[in-house]
């Protein structure tokens, strides 16, 4: 007599594990990008000064305060010349900068007490 051999139903077997795959890539889909750190943009590269340098110009004498090369002066800057005089940049023509003077200011140093 013939042994009778229990039938493998491989259907079964098979659609259970498409399934569990399709359940499982639905998960990484729409849950795993809310735990995934977001895309960094890359930080903006100042633009580079048209100019070489710019020249610092009193609007009233148009002396000469400061010559400045390594940064863009724009309108509403304020600076400290070295006599301790502070000025606001109020406009800007090409590589001349025009300020005008606000006041005298004291500066200590570290040797000085302070009162």
């Amino acid at each position: 007599m013939a042994e009778h051999k229990p039938k493998r139903n491989y259907g079964l077997f098979v659609g259970g594990f498409t399934a569990g795959a399709l359940v499982v890539i639905a998960l990484l889909y729409f849950i795993a990008p809310q735990y995934l750190p977001l895309p960094q943009q890359k930080p903006e590269v100042p633009a580079k000064s048209p100019y070489e340098y710019y020249v610092i110009l009193d609007e009233k004498t148009s002396a000469t305060l400061m010559y400045v090369s390594v940064v863009t002066v724009s309108p509403g800057d304020e600076m400290i010349t070295e006599e301790n005089k502070r000025y606001v940049i109020t406009r800007v023509e090409e590589n001349r900068a025009y300020a005008r003077y606000v006041e005298d200011i004291e500066i200590r140093t570290k040797k000085e007490d302070v009162p």
